[in-house]
């Protein structure tokens, strides 16, 4: 009876052991989804089963994960996907950052997934104007482009209590957001300092995290609102990472995760601790 006992708390060490020591750490992963729509050779084809993007995303172990172009409820996905796809992640807490209305039953914009419970979230559009008119959400004309860009585009954040040691957690802020890309330099600038602003970067409430599609490079001086208050963690082409305040984050890897046909984008993934 005793040595069984023995066996089965050794047992139960063995595996909490390894939860103890990766629970001082976060993983975070970003991708660019492209509205679950694969290439065939010829252009994009929408799946029904979206499983290759469930096992490219479960590949990747990660804590958090926030997506890009992300297209729910539309007539042609025939039902919600962010609820499907957190699902079969395993990802229970899930936020939509919805950018605008699509085919009147559906809508477009970003997702946050966590494995960690969500205490608090909320999301904005960022400042655009279309020359059509109030509401509208086609392609802007180019001279209407150049200012605002070619379509609306939003922000959004989620606050995540995660494991920092063996005995505490800390609420940390994911921050999530896809700007234009066709937006001028000014625009763009306009656009990064609405991110600040909204989500409180320039001095968070808690330890934060901004990840997207920026449609830029970390040498455009458009990005120097969000560049001046973080450490820029990774990015690979438009895709970017950034933490904040300065020297609160220590980034412990960096990877880029090849999406062959599933997407226009790879993802990135980093791994940090506080």
């Amino acid at each position: 009876m005793i040595k069984s006992m023995i066996r089965k708390i050794a047992v139960i060490t063995a595996m909490l052991l390894p939860l103890s020591s990766m629970a001082q750490q976060l993983t975070l992963a970003d991708w660019n989804i492209r509205s679950f729509e694969k290439s065939n050779g010829a252009g994009q084809t929408l799946v029904d089963d979206i499983q290759e993007y469930v096992d490219f995303l479960k590949d990747m172990d990660a804590d958090v994960i926030t997506l890009n172009e992300f297209e729910t409820g539309t007539s042609r996905m025939g039902k919600e996907k962010m609820a499907e796809l957190a699902s079969r992640l395993g990802m229970y807490f899930a936020y939509f950052i919805k950018s605008y209305p699509k085919d009147g039953i559906g809508y477009y914009g970003n997702v946050i997934l966590s494995r960690y419970p969500m205490l608090n979230s909320a999301s904005a559009l960022i400042s655009y104007q279309n020359y059509k008119g109030e509401g509208n959400y086609d392609q802007n004309s180019s001279e209407y482009s150049e200012i605002w860009g070619a379509d609306q585009r939003s922000v959004g954040y989620a606050d995540i209590l995660v494991p920092v040691s063996d005995s505490e957690s800390r609420v940390i802020r994911i921050c999530c957001t896809h700007l234009d890309h066709q937006v001028g330099t000014a625009g763009r600038k306009r656009q990064f300092e609405e991110v600040v602003k909204f989500a409180s970067l320039g001095n968070p409430p808690y330890p934060a995290l901004l990840a997207g599609d920026m449609n830029t490079w970390v040498t455009d001086s458009a990005m120097e609102p969000v560049l001046s208050i973080s450490d820029h963690l990774y990015d690979n082409w438009v895709d970017h990472i950034f933490s904040f305040p300065k020297g609160t984050w220590t980034k412990i890897s960096e990877e880029v995760i090849l999406s062959g046909s599933l997407s226009d984008h790879n993802a990135i993934k980093v791994v940090v601790k506080l």
